[in-house]
């Protein structure tokens, strides 16, 4: 097997396979010309397969020598071995001159073959030779391909990627199963970043159909496309390469965030733009910043050491601006349809203890304010009440408890789980309810694992001072980033203020919380890490613990 390292814009090289020494057991002695010929093909074979000084020279001497006992022209009564002999020739040639740096003999050598082959597809042979001429036409590509990288000329580079084009196309008509042709087609019709040189890439930029073409590949290497047969020439390590294509799609969502030098007012239409993508065989449209995370965590999962999908997920999942967390109705929808197994899953199967954790912080908040032993909050607001796991926690210092929620049919659960737990219930968007308080404002603000569905927390801190009253306190838990992803949040993105996670939840950066609070009128009386709250595939979340006190020296006509 001959391996091509296509060097990509930027990031990690696809490993393209090509065969490079075509069967010749089966061939047979049946002219004049195939004895010497197939001596020469096997020689040369034999030389490409020593990685020695001079070896590669000798090889091209003997399928040189080979072609030059070869029939002038490609005469269609020729039998299929014979035929394959020619086309091998030709085409192991053509990679031999590409190892020496001959790229135009070598192309040369190529569209020898591939001229041969559609002389022979008229007389009928096609079927029998599609394999071997598929990787004439593929080799073709790859010459093209590295025609284009060298060209200095914008027309004469667009001309040989549109060549390249036409060269993988035939190969995939030729073979459908050829996955590394659709992969190079993509390459060609969408390669995204920067080159070798540092500049930015050189492709058509045709990024729809370079989704397309990468997707096919993904089909053939996975069996998606339904043909449950074996891909021409798979790669041994399938998982890497189908986590480079996802990456690759990823990138065709988004190009310009990748771009040197890349257009600000482009970057930030991506979280308004829709895109449309085929997931499990259905058309889904989303923002192109949505999709594109999508793409780039699905190939850290079938790679976790992919570097430039781990990144590119931080570049696109920093202070997003898309997801569950823009859409209260999608939330409203999420809870509704968790309402039965809500608490099961939360403390049985994830091992939630956020809740114990957040009263045990506040004790300690309220000591260090020197709190009366013993006080109570004349109206305490449990915000994402559930089935009233925190409401258990802060019952004892509520004078009144109200639980609120967004989903009718959680609140139904709880009054059946813990009746008489709460004073009342209320449903609907927080950021609306809190300033329904304004003129009775509330004394606390209880949130355990609820404003992990919030993005950007302006709007409701803007809420909350006007909600809670002055000298009122809020003690909440937040989602923390884990480590890895802080490491890479901080190098890549230094000024971020959340990351939306895989599992559609957001995890925020404590300084960003505090400087929000502060803006709002807010002091941190006490912050605590809140690692390990849940679980999440297996793995402890970290998180945070808030507790903040509203200035009393504020009124909110002030704030």
């Amino acid at each position: 097997m001959c391996m091509y390292l296509l060097k990509m814009a930027g990031v990690p090289y696809l490993l393209l396979l090509v065969s490079l020494f075509l069967s010749v057991s089966s061939i047979a002695a049946e002219s004049e010309w195939v004895d010497a010929a197939l001596k020469l093909l096997v020689e040369g074979n034999k030389a490409m397969q020593v990685a020695e000084v001079g070896k590669l020279e000798e090889a091209i001497e003997s399928y040189r020598n080979g072609v030059e006992t070869l029939p002038t022209a490609c005469d269609k009564k020729m039998d299929k071995k014979q035929a394959q002999i020619i086309l091998s020739l030709h085409t192991q040639l053509g990679q031999a001159l590409m190892y020496a740096g001959e790229l135009q003999e070598a192309i040369d050598s190529f569209r020898s073959a591939c001229i041969c082959q559609r002389e022979w597809s008229e007389g009928g042979k096609n079927e029998a030779l599609n394999q071997v001429a598929s990787k004439a036409y593929f080799s073709l590509g790859m010459a093209y391909q590295e025609a284009a990288s060298s060209a200095t000329d914008e027309g004469k580079q667009r001309e040989q990627l549109e060549l390249s084009v036409r060269a993988y196309g035939h190969a995939t008509k030729l073979d459908p199963l050829y996955w590394s042709s659709y992969a190079n087609l993509g390459v060609i019709l969408a390669d995204v970043g920067q080159d070798r040189n540092g500049n930015k890439a050189k492709s058509l930029e045709m990024y729809e159909e370079g989704i397309l073409a990468y997707q096919k590949a993904i089909d053939i290497l996975t069996g998606a496309d339904g043909s449950n047969s074996i891909p021409t020439d798979p790669p041994e390590n399938v998982r890497e390469v189908v986590a480079e294509l996802q990456y690759r799609i990823g990138l065709c969502l988004v190009p310009s965030l990748f771009f040197p030098e890349s257009d600000k007012e482009t970057d930030d239409n991506y979280s308004e733009r829709e895109c449309t993508l085929t997931i499990d065989s259905k058309p889904i449209k989303r923002s192109c910043l949505e999709l594109a995370a999508y793409q780039f965590n699905k190939a850290a999962q079938y790679d976790a050491l992919h570097v430039g999908a781990q990144n590119a997920l931080v570049m696109v999942t920093a202070d997003a601006s898309f997801g569950m967390s823009t859409n209260v109705k999608k939330v409203e929808a999420l809870f509704e349809d968790y309402a039965s197994n809500f608490e099961s899953s939360l403390v049985d199967e994830l091992g939630y203890n956020a809740f114990h954790r957040m009263r045990r912080g506040f004790d300690r908040a309220l000591a260090q304010e020197n709190a009366a032993e013993g006080k109570k909050f004349r109206k305490v607001v449990d915000v994402g009440c559930g089935t009233g796991l925190a409401g258990v926690e802060f019952r004892n210092i509520s004078q009144t408890l109200i639980g609120v929620d967004i989903s009718p049919s959680i609140i139904e659960h709880a009054k059946t789980k813990r009746p008489g737990l709460y004073d009342s219930f209320q449903t609907g968007d927080i950021k609306l309810l809190l300033r329904d308080y304004a003129k009775h404002p509330i004394s606390l603000f209880v949130a355990a694992d609820t404003l992990i569905y919030f993005n950007d927390l302006t709007d409701l801190f803007t809420s909350m001072k006007v909600g809670i009253e002055d000298g009122g306190y809020a003690v909440f838990s937040l989602e923390n980033v884990s480590e890895e992803s802080e490491a890479r949040l901080n190098a890549i993105v230094p000024q971020w203020r959340w990351q939306l996670t895989p599992s559609g939840r957001v995890a925020h950066r404590k300084e960003y919380v505090e400087d929000i609070a502060e803006a709002n009128g807010f002091e941190t009386v006490l912050y605590d890490k809140l690692d390990n709250f849940r679980a999440e595939k297996g793995e402890g979340v970290r998180g945070h613990l808030f507790v903040l006190r509203k200035d009393s020296s504020l009124r909110n006509d002030e704030l």
